[in-house]
């Protein structure tokens, strides 16, 4: 599943899912280029690599970072009892409609009226629930993964400078931008959620704050 989306449109709360992980795994890299000189002077400046991520696949519930998946798994156990209410007051709305429709040309103008405000109000109870578990949706999920997400951001730094690798580029947010010939040579995707998950084990995602890489 990906960081949030809006979740409470069309008063149903889902949890939200990411792309797939890239199925290929990173290979051992060589190591880094040596220095060359600068112009105009005598410093040097290192030919670092570059690598590309897609971040997109940290939240794959099945191949993911397993402890961003588990606080997002916490956040939709946690707003179920909104989501099942939710969904029951639309399922009487629209029954309400659907009366409304069906009997408008040979029932009593009154208790049509009578029907009408009634789902005139229970519309408008939908929004407002739709407005405030929405408001309390983006505060809980920040809660729980705004530090893992700081973490995961550490390590991919760790990671990368491991490596010999000076550049990385996220190709979620390039697409259409970046078009990748050979991404078992640069994607270092798997290998990163496979590292991160061996390090941070994911049975405390929600409580503990991450350890450090």
């Amino acid at each position: 599943m990906k960081v949030i989306r809006h979740m409470f449109a069309a008063a149903v709360l889902a949890a939200s899912a990411a792309l797939a992980a890239s199925a290929q795994t990173t290979p051992a890299r060589p190591a880094p280029s040596t220095t060359a000189p600068a112009q105009g002077g005598g410093a040097t400046i290192a030919e670092g690599r570059f690598a590309v991520v897609d971040t997109d696949a940290f939240t794959d519930q099945k191949q993911g970072i397993r402890r961003l998946v588990a606080a997002f798994q916490t956040v939709e156990r946690e707003f179920k009892p909104r989501r099942d209410e939710l969904q029951q007051m639309q399922t009487r709305y629209e029954a309400l409609a659907k009366q409304i429709q069906d009997t408008q040309k040979v029932a009593d103008q009154k208790a049509l009226a009578s029907l009408a405000d009634q789902a005139e109000t229970l519309k408008s109870d939908i929004e407002q629930k739709q407005t405030a578990g929405q408001k309390a949706l983006d505060k809980r999920v920040k809660e729980l993964t705004e530090p893992i997400y700081q973490d995961i951001g550490n390590a991919l730094q760790a990671f990368a400078r491991g490596r010999g690798i000076s550049v990385v580029f996220d190709i979620s947010k390039m697409q259409g931008v970046v078009m990748l010939v050979n991404p078992a040579g640069v994607d270092i995707t798997d290998a990163f959620i496979a590292d991160y998950n061996q390090r941070n084990p994911a049975s405390t995602a929600s409580t503990a704050t991450p350890g450090n890489q």
